[in-house]
């Protein structure tokens, strides 16, 4: 697509605004700050002057169009469908080839190209941890020692234990199922915070998919997601980490594609195909996208859920972001939940409201993210659950840490530690153990 096509397209969405302001009610910025300037139809007129020559690329522009979580939910409240999260995406490409990236995006998006350098530094990141920040008593995560600046750890934001030890270099190259013939073949793409700080919710989903009679590869040569980058407006750096993954996967015969994070998930099912328009890789992730899974989505049509037993857990669940409207996965874990003995479910008001955490979003406007937090977590205390779950490791992050601000009780599981503890006491009542 050339620039003038690109144009057009971006013309052609924003005619679709009918600036009537509904996005105003579903913003949880807009709702948190009550500021116009932070609505969606605000930043629509904002590009479109930007295109009439009327508004130059400035960083102060470019600080308007960073303060977005990306969440969705105007586009979804749209009664025009104007693709709100593509525009921005777009004047965040636009303004960081004007402007340049955050030093520090700049050196971790670069570092992402090189994968075992990235690697490296985050294995460093877990074995030198210690040494900045202290363990939570209950084993949640960890605090700052001394008040940091920014990200909130001045204030003593709760941060993922980090592990010197990823997920990936943990498991084989190829984990053969459980029972006594293979049903197929899966990729797992773990993603990042999956690998580096959550390796207890990998080895979950390698159960998972192993009881269910599936093989699993881990691909050596995948990669981050790109979507961090993406969002940044770092294009260039997203379209290598996209090809970089498409070719890790294609190298291996498989049947599924298997996510336990949706933002990975939309990635590869969704937003390579803007990535990848000019790619001669486009074809091949065309083929690939139509295989990708979340976890809670495979184990509904392709699990057993006859073999759950009795878990005496009461849960609530937040429906995260690039879910419920970025891979329309709403309904699965609540199927997956109906399904299992003795398992206490209530709903949470306004499930799909997003927690705040948007990526590097809560680094960059802690304050704010924590306001929007806030709502999150006095809906989940609210319905007097002794857990909260998600599918998602960043929300699991960002409400972690809202949690223990509250000093709340409530305590955050994965759903993928949810369905393997169901399995794992199905396993138990069918040997006999209880």
């Amino acid at each position: 697509m050339n620039n003038q096509e690109e144009i057009k397209h971006l013309e052609k969405e924003i005619v679709k605004c009918a600036r009537c302001g509904g996005c105003r009610s579903v913003c949880p910025v807009t709702i948190a700050e009550h500021q116009e300037n932070t609505t969606a139809r605000s930043k629509v007129r904002m590009l479109e002057a930007v295109l009439a020559g009327q508004v130059e690329l400035t960083p102060a522009v470019q600080s308007r169009f960073e303060k977005c979580l990306l969440c969705k939910a105007c586009k979804a409240g749209c009664g025009s469908s104007v693709a709100v999260d593509e525009l921005v995406l777009e004047a965040r490409a636009k303004l960081v080839k004007r402007n340049g990236l955050n030093p520090f995006k700049k050196m971790a998006f670069t570092a992402q190209r090189y994968r075992k350098l990235f690697d490296l530094g985050l294995r460093m990141g877990g074995v030198f941890q210690g040494l900045i920040f202290k363990s939570l008593p209950d084993g949640s995560g960890k605090v700052a020692r001394i008040p940091l600046p920014g990200a909130g750890l001045s204030v003593r934001r709760v941060v993922p234990n980090m592990t010197s030890k990823p997920f990936r270099s943990r498991i084989p190259y190829l984990t053969k199922a459980q029972t006594s013939q293979s049903k197929g073949t899966v990729i797992f793409f773990t993603g990042c915070t999956l690998n580096y700080m959550y390796p207890e919710t990998g080895e979950a989903v390698l159960r998972i998919l192993t009881r269910n009679g599936y093989d699993i590869i881990i691909p050596e040569d995948q990669c981050c997601c790109g979507t961090p980058a993406l969002t940044s407006g770092d294009v260039e750096t997203a379209r290598i980490l996209a090809e970089q993954n498409i070719k890790a996967i294609n190298q291996q015969q498989y049947d599924y594609i298997i996510t336990a994070c949706p933002t990975c998930g939309t990635a590869l099912r969704a937003e390579y195909k803007s990535l990848l328009k000019d790619s001669p890789l486009l074809r091949e992730w065309e083929t690939l996208s139509a295989k990708v899974m979340d976890i809670t989505e495979f184990v509904v049509q392709h699990g057993d859920l006859t073999s759950f037993g009795k878990l005496p857990l009461k849960i609530t669940y937040h429906d995260a972001c690039h879910f419920v409207r970025g891979m329309n996965v709403a309904a699965q874990p609540r199927q997956i939940f109906q399904a299992i003995p003795g398992l206490e479910f209530t709903e949470m008001k306004e499930a799909d409201r997003c927690c705040g955490c948007g990526g590097t979003f809560s680094a960059v406007y802690y304050e704010l993210s924590r306001k929007i937090n806030d709502v999150k977590i006095n809906n989940i205390e609210a319905t007097g659950m002794d857990y909260v779950t998600a599918g998602c490791s960043s929300c699991r992050m960002h409400i972690t840490d809202g949690l223990n601000q509250r000093n709340s009780r409530v305590k955050f599981l994965h759903t993928a530690e949810i369905i393997d503890k169901a399995y794992e006491a199905g396993q138990k009542e069918k040997e006999g153990q209880v």
